[in-house]
């Protein structure tokens, strides 16, 4: 996948993170190799977590619960999985924190849109 995708994901995720726990939370990075090759990437926190009411909102575009938020972070981060055949995935719990998992497969096409 291209650099760029991937650290625009990850920052992205990171800095959601860094929103969510402010001066005194906690995030944990991990990746790892699966048995297939595929790698996955999770972001955890411990900050407040996401009411389930927005949690099936918040990869939507221009979906934000922020007061200065684009709504963007989060919908790249699913585009820029999805070109590349993998996806991404959330759990969280109130007063828990929350976390994402990136999946990429090991090998992949882009997948372009379709032209008209």
């Amino acid at each position: 996948m291209q650099r760029s995708h991937f650290s625009e994901s990850v920052a992205n995720l990171l800095r959601n993170a860094r929103e969510a726990v402010g001066k005194r939370g906690e995030i944990l990075v991990q990746a790892r190799c699966l048995r297939d090759y595929s790698v996955e990437l999770v972001v955890r926190d411990n900050g407040p977590g996401i009411p389930p009411d927005k949690l099936e909102r918040i990869f939507e575009a221009y979906y934000t619960t922020k007061e200065r938020g684009t709504g963007l972070g989060l919908a790249i981060v699913k585009h820029n999985a999805e070109l590349y055949g993998g996806g991404v995935r959330v759990r969280s719990e109130l007063g828990k924190g929350a976390e994402f998992t990136l999946l990429f497969p090991a090998k992949t096409l882009i997948k372009l849109a379709k032209q008209s």
